[in-house]
């Protein structure tokens, strides 16, 4: 909480008595006029379609106490309100207010990373299932914890729904503002490309940065691999951190290791590398998850978890290396795997008798999906087990995908059945068209996606395995700029309720 004249002398603006308010409390910042609250101060920037002084007015009659704009948006605002209707509620121009907003989000909140621990997790894959183990792990050593990714916002086990992996600048300082108040111990955070590329974390300090791996993903933001890449280093390599964690196995990780001035705060994990800090040399899969001995901090930790995939001991790995890292010894960290389990969305199972066995997954990248895919061959034992996907890919967005899992699709699984993901603006057949261009046998192709599921689990035998890729946890479909209610976990469970007795 600021008074308005401090704000003013932040930016070195005028302290002019004329100015409505200049000695009231702002108690909070927000970029989006929609959740502006009384006393709030309302930033208005250019967006992507519009300029946020557009919506002054709703600010106002929501309660804004002041609204900041560049010099764009207080032109905007003087020739929309000529008759100085909305006076009452001072609009004052900062110069240059976007290159300002990151320190100034964290001078007004009072540097909220300095008052808690956070924990940064970034990579292609894994960031949402490796954040969650973290969680899970030291909330079951009875840290306070505060989640902030794909799946939401909020304490460990009451997550908000969040429109971005990463918030922008002014609600990330704004949440662990709130978080160091109510005495977190840890924030867990998923870190996006595109929120180290637009500033979203600009001014943020981390405890632990940690990286699972780099693979081809938002080539329509980042152009080519290779920027996409760079901007994942500039995470490790432009941010203060007191430790870094680092999958060596990952060609960028390995990278990263030789590039970083220090390596002394570097804990590094491996399956293959028996040098790494954090090692599992050996592991089992089986149908009801995975079992094997990991190497910490020099001590041997046998482990049983209820997880399916390769890639989800990397996940582990992940967690338990910035755990580690955290300073937490080796038998707390055995104490608090046996809490582990799968995230929702993330190699999610579904399983009901004389029923074949799903597995819903989030996987919408071709990396992503052949893990998904030869990880669920690796848990199959019988010789008759079938493999079926049914997947899609989101529109208005990296085409150059699409044929690349058509061909992931047709070489791992046995019969493939391709649907709509989230189409948004683009024409479903167009998006189906690109994937098949990957492809050299015939797929089914349903466009309805609730019908896609349902032929598929209806069509496979008890003793084979159905994937659902791509939407994972998302509870809806993005159709013309509308979402539908669409959830593949649900659409499977009424399924199999309508056709047998049993439960999920």
């Amino acid at each position: 909480m600021k008074r308005l004249a401090e704000i003013l002398t932040f930016f070195e603006l005028p302290n002019s008595p004329s100015i409505k308010g200049i000695e009231k409390d702002i108690v909070a910042l927000t970029i989006d006029s929609r959740q502006i609250t009384e006393g709030a101060a309302f930033i208005a920037l250019s967006g992507v379609q519009s300029h946020g002084i557009l919506y002054a007015e709703q600010a106002i009659k929501n309660g804004a106490r002041c609204i900041l704009t560049d010099t764009a948006g207080l032109a905007e605002f003087n020739k929309q309100n000529d008759d100085h209707k909305m006076t009452t509620c001072p609009v004052i121009e900062v110069p240059l207010l976007d290159k300002r907003l990151a320190d100034f989000a964290k001078w007004f909140y009072d540097a909220p990373s300095e008052r808690v621990k956070v924990i940064g997790v970034t990579g292609t894959n894994g960031k949402t299932s490796s954040s969650h183990y973290m969680a899970q792990m030291l909330n079951a050593l009875n840290y306070k914890v505060a989640l902030m990714g794909t799946l939401g916002n909020g304490w460990f086990g009451a997550l908000k729904t969040s429109q971005n992996t990463t918030v922008d600048v002014v609600t990330l300082n704004h949440l662990l503002n709130d978080f160091a108040a109510q005495q977190a111990d840890y924030v867990v955070m998923e870190v996006s490309s595109h929120a180290i590329e637009l500033g979203r974390i600009a001014g943020i300090g981390f405890e632990v940065l940690a990286m699972t791996q780099v693979t081809r993903d938002h080539l329509d933001f980042h152009h080519t691999e290779a920027a996409y890449q760079a901007v994942k280093k500039k995470l490790f390599l432009n941010y203060p951190s007191q430790y870094q964690v680092l999958n060596v196995d990952d060609l960028v990780g390995q990278a990263l290791l030789r590039e970083l001035p220090t390596i002394d705060r570097v804990i590094s994990y491996s399956q293959k590398d028996a040098q790494a800090d954090i090692v599992c040399l050996d592991s089992i899969l089986n149908l009801t998850g995975m079992q094997g001995t990991l190497i910490v901090q020099g001590v041997s930790l046998a482990f049983e978890l209820p997880l399916m995939g390769q890639f989800n001991l990397e996940n582990v790995l992940c967690a338990v290396s910035v755990l580690s890292a955290c300073g937490l010894e080796a038998s707390k960290i055995q104490k608090s795997l046996a809490s582990v389990k799968a995230v929702s969305g993330r190699m999610e199972l579904l399983i009901q008798p004389n029923h074949p066995t799903v597995l819903v997954d989030y996987a919408h990248t071709p990396d992503a999906l052949e893990a998904v895919l030869k990880a669920t061959t690796h848990h199959a034992s019988a010789k008759e087990t079938k493999l079926w996907v049914v997947f899609g890919c989101g529109g208005d967005r990296d085409t150059g995908k699409r044929p690349l899992m058509g061909k992931v699709a047709e070489t791992y699984a046995d019969e493939v059945v391709l649907t709509d993901d989230n189409p948004r603006g683009e024409l479903p057949e167009a998006i189906i068209a690109d994937i098949k261009k990957g492809m050299h046998r015939p797929a089914k192709v349903i466009h309805d996606r609730p019908e896609a599921i349902a032929y598929a689990v209806k069509q496979a035998s008890s003793c084979d395995m159905v994937v659902i890729a791509g939407k994972g946890h998302e509870d809806y479909q993005e159709i013309k700029g509308k979402r539908w209610p669409m959830s593949d976990q649900k659409m499977v469970k009424e399924l199999f309720s309508t056709s047998g007795a049993g439960s999920v």
